[in-house]
């Protein structure tokens, strides 16, 4: 099974369903830590999702969640975001959320 990790600013910030998330790849190579712009289904069960891959989340400061959760990608996304390279990849993708309502 497939390896993933992505970061919030709080644990409690993860939500089960329908997720745009930046993920980074955890497989060994010289593409581990490959960062994919993804919409995908997240669950804290894999038995709710097909083909199911891990996704350990981290904190803001790196601390790794003590469980993992599960995900299966339903597509690739831009590979990047708007925003500025000083600001936050959170603020960045909930201002273009306000701006898409």
């Amino acid at each position: 099974m497939k390896e993933w990790q992505t970061f919030v600013r709080k644990f409690s910030d993860m939500k089960e369903g329908k997720q745009e998330l930046f993920i980074k790849d955890l497989a060994r190579g010289p593409r581990k830590y490959d960062t994919h712009h993804v919409l995908a289904k997240v669950s804290r069960k894999k038995e709710t999702l097909k083909k199911p891959e891990t996704l350990w989340l981290r904190s803001e400061s790196g601390v790794r969640h003590p469980t993992p959760w599960y995900v299966h990608i339903e597509k690739e996304l831009a590979e990047y975001g708007e925003g500025n390279p000083w600001s936050s990849v959170f603020d960045a993708l909930e201002k273009r959320n306000q701006q898409n309502k």
